[in-house]
């Protein structure tokens, strides 16, 4: 479940994790191939449902349908029915590109509009950091603007067919959110209710934005100011039409207190959806492409806005499973002097508790 920062690592997992593992990579290399080669080898029995159910649950079905198709060996069976990640593959593929055509309108809308804005995780990542963008499922569109910027941004959604809700159980319209929902929302969240438009695409349920007024939650201890990170976002293509990404340490900042969220809070766990493969893939694949230099100034930028302690816990455990994908100087700049904070969940919602279970 959780780091005891003791716990074992890939090597100690059962054969059925340690193959996703080796399969789920978004560049083909020596030892996934490894895996391939010595699997007909191994001659052991394979839980497939089992590998089948984690590679959803951890998101990386389409990652592993690519490398199954591209690179799976053609006279041997390495996976019981490889047509089902393959298919994951191409229709995330297809899905992808409906994405990247509506959003891409709605970053033209914006910048039309002289909106300050950047783009956040799915989209960013699949556009600047994943070679394939294929292999990595988006959901929603997430965008940092401003407070002051809601009402424009939000008049440029609501004419491009966008309105605030819940999409209906037939799926062709928004229904408009209840007055208890607005308010929790005002009070406890740092971004605006998501806008929502039904899609004609069978591959896209609805398309969603989330406009964000901040990097933190509201109970965090960090602080950024929203200003100077648009001021200092980069200009840059997304969805194939001109826009604007977090710089590359504003955004490895962003992608790390994304993952201490999702891992630590009651929702996520609730749902089972709080210690999930991709993210830590989405961490090593941002500082995959992320220049020495900038990755030098990375631990100076994260104490100055005060998130040691979530970007130390994204990078410790993005360690324990790609040893080779983060630097262990860089870990090891960063290590609090307390790390009993890493047995810990809840903190952000001022409920800490301690897991039971090693990470």
């Amino acid at each position: 479940m959780r780091s005891t920062g003791s716990a074992a690592g890939p090597g100690f997992l059962r054969q059925e994790a340690s193959l996703l593992l080796a399969l789920a990579v978004p560049r083909w290399e020596a030892a996934s191939q490894a895996a391939v080669d010595q699997r007909p080898a191994a001659q052991v029995a394979m839980d497939w449902p089992y590998f089948l159910d984690q590679a959803l649950r951890q998101q990386v079905i389409c990652m592993i349908g690519r490398n199954l198709a591209r690179y799976l060996p053609k006279d041997k069976r390495l996976v019981q029915h490889a047509w089902i990640y393959s298919a994951a593959y191409q229709a995330n593929s297809r899905r992808n590109k409906s994405l990247f055509a509506e959003f891409g309108r709605i970053l033209r809308a914006l910048s039309d509009a002289g909106v300050p804005h950047a783009v956040r995780k799915g989209p960013a990542l699949c556009s600047l950091v994943y070679e394939d963008p294929g292999i990595r499922r988006m959901s929603d569109l997430d965008i940092l603007v401003e407070r002051g910027s809601l009402d424009i941004a939000g008049t440029v959604l609501t004419e491009l067919g966008y309105s605030q809700g819940l999409l209906s159980g037939n799926g062709y319209c928004v229904l408009p959110y209840e007055r208890k929902t607005k308010l929790f929302w005002a009070v406890h969240m740092n971004n605006s209710l998501p806008f929502r438009k039904p899609a004609t695409d069978p591959e896209v349920q609805s398309f969603e934005v989330d406009l964000c007024f901040d990097l933190f939650q509201k109970k965090s201890a960090g602080q950024a100011d929203v200003r100077t990170i648009l001021d200092n976002s980069r200009s840059t293509v997304i969805c194939g039409e001109p826009s604007f990404a977090l710089n590359p340490l504003d955004h490895l900042l962003d992608i790390c207190l994304h993952l201490y969220k999702e891992a630590t809070s009651y929702m996520s766990i609730s749902q089972g959806r709080d210690i999930i493969l991709s993210r830590f893939i989405d961490v090593v694949e941002s500082i995959r492409v992320t220049s020495p230099s900038d990755l030098a100034m990375l631990p100076d930028h994260v104490r100055k806005v005060g998130a040691v302690s979530e970007v130390y816990f994204a990078l410790f455990h993005a360690s324990m499973l790609y040893s080779e994908g983060v630097p262990a100087e860089l870990v090891a700049d960063l290590r609090p002097q307390n790390r009993d904070y890493l047995d810990e969940y809840g903190q952000l919602e001022g409920r800490t508790r301690r897991w039971s279970q090693g990470f």
